[in-house]
């Protein structure tokens, strides 16, 4: 009967302190991420739209990657799109050499943008394309009649948006 009991105790004892293999992994989604243009670039180093404003304090013109909300797109077909800064500040968005578009359903989302940003003088000319580009009415087209003082990433290489 010793010769049972004692190997029984010990298999007991053995199979008590084996520790467990099952855990449980959790994981945050995180929300998918689309890229136009440079494929390579990643998310990073981002800065706001109110870091950015404070740079173009210093200088003419910052190369960034920025992190804002999506405003407006180009309706035509996604060549330009406008993103906030701040509250009462958008900053227009071109991809250079047209080489990608943004898809024209993405006002509203987040955007990562890459490119260098500056204060520029948009003319009328272009104002009116880009109020016809957005779908405005031709009252509102033909109300445009002054030059605007903006900023503006004229040639992003690339965009992400979540």
């Amino acid at each position: 009967m010793k010769k049972i009991i004692l190997p029984l105790i010990l298999l007991s004892l053995i199979f008590s302190c084996e520790q467990s293999t099952n855990t449980t992994k959790t994981t945050i989604d995180e929300p998918e991420l689309n890229i136009y243009g440079d494929q390579e670039m990643t998310k990073d180093n981002a800065i706001e739209g109110a870091e950015l404003l404070s740079l173009l304090t210093k200088q003419d013109s910052v190369d960034v990657k920025l992190e804002a909300n999506i405003v407006s797109v180009c309706q035509m077909k996604g060549c330009w799109m406008d993103v906030a800064l701040n509250d009462s500040t958008e900053m227009l968005v071109r991809f250079k050499d047209y080489a990608f578009f943004v898809p024209m359903d993405c006002d509203g989302k987040k955007a990562i943008v890459q490119g260098v940003a500056k204060k520029v003088t948009h003319s009328v000319e272009w104002l009116k394309h880009k109020a016809a580009d957005a779908g405005k009415s031709q009252d509102e087209i033909d109300a445009i009649t002054q030059e605007k003082v903006a900023f503006s990433i004229d040639e992003a290489t690339g965009v992400i948006i979540q």
